[in-house]
């Protein structure tokens, strides 16, 4: 009998010690698409000669880290959560009925800057398999006035372990019943002007996780996240013949000339104490660049791309390139 891949589920949890699963303490729930796990097994290829025309004998395993990747749309109340996975900062919490979470970039020679792990637990309508050690990899948004807002998030893990059933922190399912927001509902600032006339925009923070391995275990002694960029594309119509992107001496996309970049995603259908719920990214320099104009619709249009520029403005301390900042009715700390 097949198993109904509708029936999947997801949930995530930060781990108090890296890589051991917790027993206790309350999971985010956070409904997503295309789920994936993929083992990364390396095998060891015997390629010796033995006196045959042929190249492999054998294969032995070599060491082994898993990737686990999902999009989500946008939920004010789970959001958060991969932030703070990819940014690794504390969330400072302020408001009373409407909070606002701010969690910038951590910063800590102490502890090599590394975001907190998650466990994280993925059913897949037949088998319960759960990685721990994950570690933030690349967070993607899209946002296209005729869709949802998305967010796609790569990790890198630990090899997973199977279950016939759920941990116990994950044996009780709790979730939300906040809306996705549609990307409709956005606003772009650049240089404190906000544009009317953008259609698609994305946004990625990598962070290049590796897999670090050493003698004596199969498995990773670290999965170690690199130092964060943030990159990212619009796309406007063209909407006057003196746009500031592609014309006169100072277009923003030719010449050095960082602006602000502000990204509110708003939920028109969640409020608390009257507040919208919503998610804000802020970089406060960026630089624009590969831009062009594009005749490939009945109307013409321009794609251009940016650069967050690392500044002290986005950080807790030192140097950031950005900042998020989501209003929801949550009160706790993530």
């Amino acid at each position: 009998m097949p198993f109904l891949s509708a029936n999947s589920y997801l949930g995530i949890i930060k781990e108090v010690t890296s890589g051991t699963l917790p027993t206790t303490g309350t999971p985010s729930w956070i409904p997503v698409s295309t789920p994936q796990i993929t083992p990364q097994q390396m095998f060891l290829r015997d390629e010796a000669f033995r006196g045959s025309p042929t190249t492999v004998y054998d294969q032995v395993q070599g060491v082994r880290h898993d990737e686990f990747e999902f999009k989500s749309y946008l939920f004010a109340d789970t959001f958060p959560v991969l932030a703070q996975s990819i940014l690794g900062g504390a969330d400072t919490v302020t408001g009373s009925t409407a909070y606002t979470h701010t969690i910038k970039v951590l910063n800590s020679a102490s502890t090599g800057s590394q975001p907190p792990t998650y466990s994280i637990l993925d059913f897949d309508g037949a088998n319960y398999f759960t990685t721990t050690a994950s570690q933030a990899d690349s967070l993607a948004l899209t946002f296209g006035a005729e869709a949802a807002a998305e967010a796609t998030i790569k990790y890198l893990a630990n090899p997973y372990t199977s279950y016939t059933s759920a941990p116990t922190v994950f044996a009780s399912q709790s979730l939300s019943s906040e809306h996705l927001i549609p990307a409709w509902d956005t606003t772009v600032s650049i240089g404190g002007t906000t544009y009317t006339n953008v259609t698609t925009g994305d946004l990625t923070i990598n962070r290049k996780t590796q897999a670090i391995y050493t003698l004596g275990t199969q498995a990773p002694y670290d999965l170690f996240a690199g130092p964060i960029e943030v990159t990212g594309k619009f796309t406007f119509v063209v909407a006057t013949n003196a746009d500031v992107f592609t014309t006169g001496s100072s277009a923003y996309g030719l010449t050095r000339s960082p602006q602000a970049i502000v990204i509110t995603l708003t939920d028109p259908n969640d409020a608390s104490g009257g507040t919208q719920h919503s998610v804000a990214l802020t970089m406060t320099t960026a630089q624009f660049h590969n831009v062009k104009r594009t005749r490939g619709k009945e109307f013409t249009e321009i794609e251009v791309e940016f650069t967050a520029n690392a500044n002290a403005t986005d950080a807790a301390t030192g140097y950031s390139p950005i900042k998020v900042v989501t209003i929801n009715g949550q009160s706790a700390a993530y």
